[in-house]
């Protein structure tokens, strides 16, 4: 059973965390798309709890949520690497409103970045191969463009704007991680 939207607000908001869900959601994505899980799974929890203002000595008191936490940290690795293709980024759900919907597809795409950058940095900055670099800018422009015009959102222009996050994060995943083959020789 999946970690659900709600269920994942009440843990941030028990939690403290100034940041939302679906950027959360985004900055997991990111940080997965370019660097080893266990890399991105301490630098994503990191940020979550030094954004919280978590100190060390009280995360035994919050060891359930962390736990949630972690769980769904697994469930996007297997989600983001699933051959059904089944990711979508994390949203509120239909009945939220869609300037509220379109809001939140800006803070996947803002996450989304900031992990990839994080990653980027991580093996010294090298340069992003284009499609990729090409997808980030697209990325940040609809994060700027409907933090500043979520009123006008309507249904069919998110849906668009979603597939096409969707999708650029599954082709950005692929580039900057590409699956190796396993030599399986005997020698």
């Amino acid at each position: 059973m999946s970690i659900q939207f709600d269920e994942l607000l009440e843990v941030f908001g028990r939690l403290e965390v100034p940041v939302s869900v679906s950027e959360s959601h985004g900055l997991v994505c990111g940080l997965l798309s370019s660097q080893s899980s266990s890399s991105a799974k301490t630098q994503w929890l990191t940020q979550l709890l030094d954004a919280a203002n978590i100190q060390t000595g009280t995360l035994e008191a919050r060891a359930g949520d962390i736990k949630t936490l972690d769980t769904w940290f697994g469930q996007i690795v297997n989600i983001l690497n699933d051959p059904d293709i089944s990711f979508s980024p994390l949203l509120p759900d239909e009945q939220a409103s869609p300037a509220e919907r379109v809001r939140a597809l800006g803070d996947f795409c803002a996450g989304f970045c900031y992990g990839v950058g994080l990653g980027a940095a991580g093996r010294g900055n090298k340069p992003l191969p284009a499609d990729t670099a090409e997808l980030i800018s697209d990325f940040n422009e609809i994060d700027s463009t409907v933090s500043n015009d979520v009123e006008g959102a309507d249904e069919n222009t998110l849906m668009e704007l979603v597939e096409y996050v969707r999708v650029g994060v599954l082709l950005i995943h692929e580039e900057l991680r590409p699956v190796s083959v396993i030599d399986n020789q005997v020698h």
